[in-house]
C-alpha cells in the first residue's frame, strides 16, 4: 500500500516519538537501576556494618574492664592475666573465620593518640610473626605490645565514638593482606565505664569481590543494553498492539463505508431509471400538469445528482484515507488537461458571467495519472467558481521552478478566513463563511486534492484573505 508523504510523514514523526519513548524508558530503567544498585550497595553496607558491630559488642563483654586496666605496659606480657586475654581473644578468633585481626586500645594523654592494651598476635614467636617468609620482621609485620602508641589522627571514629558505643570505620581498609573492614565497641567496667576499646578487623575480600562483579564496566553495559532491550520489547508490544487495533478500525471502516454507498447506490439506481422514465413520458404527453410534473423532474434529477456526488466525494475520502486508489502514471502535457476542463466548464461561467485567464508554460509535461489530474484542476475551478461574485475573473498558471511544476487557480472571490486556513485541506473542513455561498458543500473537495498531490510526491499549499479571493497551489515533479 502507497502512502502520500503527509501520511509517510505522520509515520516518520510516529516512529521518532515511538524511539523517544524508548530512549526515555531506557534512561528511567537505567536510572531506576542504578538507584538500586546504590540503594543495594548502602543497604549491604549497612548489613556488614552491623554483623560488624555485633560481633564487637558481644566480644567486648568477653574483657572486662578491670581486668584491661591491669595491663600496664610491656612488663606485663609474662602475666597469666595477659596472657588468658590473648586466649580470649585467639578463641574468638578461630569461632568467626573472618576475623583477621583483633586488639584492644585505651586513651593516652594525647587525644590523638592511643595505646595498645592487647593485641591478639603479641604472643606470636619471630617465625609466626615473618608473613611474607622473608626471614626478616618488617615494619609492617612488627608485634603490637602493650604500651605502643597509635596515632588516630586519621581516624575520626576512635577519637570519641567508639568509646561511646559500636562503630566502624567510614571506609574499608586495602592493605599488602587485604581488604579488610574494621569496627570498635567500648569496654566498661562493672559500672558503666568506658575504659578501652574492643577493634575488630575482618576480611572484606569477598564483600569487594561482590561490589566489583555488580558495579563493574561489563555488568553496566549488559544492564544499559538489558533496559534497552526491555523497553524496545515494551514499547514494540504496545505499538503492534495499537497498530493491530487501528487496523481492524481502519477495515472495519471501510467495509462500513462501502456497504453504506453500496446501499445508497442501489435506490439512487433505481430513482435515476424512474426520473428518466418520467422524463420520457413528459416529453409525450402536455399541459399544464406537464410542465409541473417536468420541473418536479428536473428537481428530482438535481437531489440525485447530488447524492451521487456526496457517495462518490466519500468513497474518493475514503480511498485517499487508506491509499488504496488505483493510478496509472503516464506523462501529461498539462495545457492538455487544463483545456478540456475550460471547455467543460464553460456553460457555468457564462451564467454567472465569470471568465478564466490561462497562463501554462508550453511543453510543461508531468507524469501523473490523467483522470486524477483532471480531477484535482476541476474541484479547484469549481471552488473558484462558487465562490466568486457574478462577473469575476479565475486565473490558471503552470510553470516550471526547478525540477518541480507550480500549478496555481486563483480568484478574487470571498476567499478563506485565516483562522481556517490551517485546516482547510482536513477531512470535511471548510471556510465559516462557505456556507453562505454553498450550502451544500461537502468539505470534502480540497482534502482530496490533497491526497491525490501528495500521493504523486507533490505539496499543496492555500493562500488567501478574507472577502478578497483566495489562491491555491500545488507542485508536482516534472516528468
Amino acid at each position: 500500500m502507497f502512502l502520500p508523504p503527509s501520511r509517510r510523514l505522520r509515520a516518520i514523526l510516529a516512529s521518532l516519538r515511538m524511539w523517544v519513548v524508548v530512549l526515555i524508558t531506557t534512561i528511567f530503567l537505567l536510572v531506576l537501576g542504578v538507584f538500586f544498585f546504590v540503594q543495594g550497595k548502602r543497604v549491604m553496607d549497612q548489613l556488614v556494618r552491623e554483623r560488624l558491630m555485633n560481633v564487637a559488642s558481644i566480644a567486648a563483654m568477653e574483657f572486662p574492664g578491670e581486668q584491661i586496666m591491669q595491663i600496664r605496659g610491656r612488663m606485663d606480657l609474662e602475666r597469666p592475666a595477659y596472657r588468658t586475654l590473648v586466649e580470649r581473644m585467639q578463641s574468638i578468633r578461630s569461632e568467626v573465620s573472618d576475623i583477621r585481626n583483633m586488639y584492644i586500645f585505651r586513651r593516652t594523654e594525647n587525644p590523638l593518640e592511643l595505646e595498645f592494651v592487647v593485641d591478639v598476635d603479641s604472643l606470636q614467636t619471630t617465625t609466626e610473626a615473618d608473613r611474607n617468609r622473608n626471614g626478616v620482621i618488617d615494619p609492617e609485620e612488627e608485634l603490637s605490645l602493650p604500651g605502643d602508641r597509635y596515632s588516630i589522627a586519621d581516624i575520626p571514629v576512635l577519637q570519641r565514638e567508639a568509646f561511646e558505643q559500636p562503630s566502624t570505620d567510614d571506609t574499608i581498609i586495602f592493605d599488602q593482606w587485604g581488604a579488610t573492614f574494621s569496627g570498635y565497641a567500648p569496654i566498661r567496667t562493672q559500672d558503666g565505664k568506658s575504659v578501652a576499646v574492643l577493634g575488630i578487623d575482618m576480611t572484606a575480600h569477598d564483600y569487594k569481590e561482590f561490589l566489583q562483579a555488580i558495579f563493574s564496566a561489563q555488568s553496566f553495559f549488559l544492564f544499559i543494553l538489558g533496559s534497552f532491550l526491555v523497553a524496545l520489547f515494551i514499547l514494540v508490544s504496545f505499538w503492534r498492539g495499537r497498530a493491530e487495533q487501528m487496523q481492524r478500525l481502519n477495515d472495519e471502516r471501510s467495509w462500513l463505508m462501502e456497504l453504506v454507498l453500496h446501499q445508497v447506490g442501489t435506490p439512487l439506481t433505481i430513482f435515476k431509471w424512474g426520473v428518466e422514465s418520467l422524463q420520457e413520458t413528459c416529453k409525450r404527453v402536455g399541459g399544464e400538469e406537464v410542465q409541473e410534473a417536468k420541473e418536479n423532474v428536473l428537481l428530482m434529477q438535481d437531489g440525485i445528482s447530488r447524492l451521487e456526488h456526496v457517495t462518490d466525494v466519500l468513497l474518493a475520502a475514503d480511498k485517499v484515507q487508506t491509499g488504496h486508489f488505483a493510478v496509472h502514471p503516464e506523462d501529461v502535457s498539462l495545457a492538455e488537461v487544463i483545456s478540456p476542463i475550460v471547455q467543460a466548464i464553460e456553460p457555468q461561467l457564462k451564467r454567472r458571467e465569470q471568465t478564466v485567464q490561462v497562463d501554462v508554460e508550453k511543453g510543461l509535461h508531468i507524469s501523473i495519472d490523467r483522470k486524477l489530474l483532471a480531477g484535482v484542476i476541476r474541484e479547484l475551478f469549481d471552488n473558484a467558481m462558487i465562490y466568486s461574485p457574478k462577473g469575476g475573473e479565475i486565473a490558471v498558471s503552470g510553470h516550471a521552478h526547478g525540477n518541480m511544476a507550480e500549478i496555481s487557480v486563483r480568484d478574487h472571490g470571498s476567499g478563506i478566513p485565516h483562522a481556517d486556513l490551517k485546516r482547510i485541506f482536513e477531512r470535511f473542513a471548510r471556510g465559516s463563511n462557505a456556507g453562505h455561498y454553498d450550502p451544500n458543500g461537502t468539505g470534502i473537495g480540497l482534502f482530496i486534492a490533497k491526497g491525490i498531490v501528495e500521493r504523486f510526491g507533490g505539496r499543496i499549499t492555500a493562500e488567501s484573505t478574507q472577502d478578497k479571493g483566495a489562491t491555491i497551489t500545488f507542485w508536482l515533479p516534472l516528468k
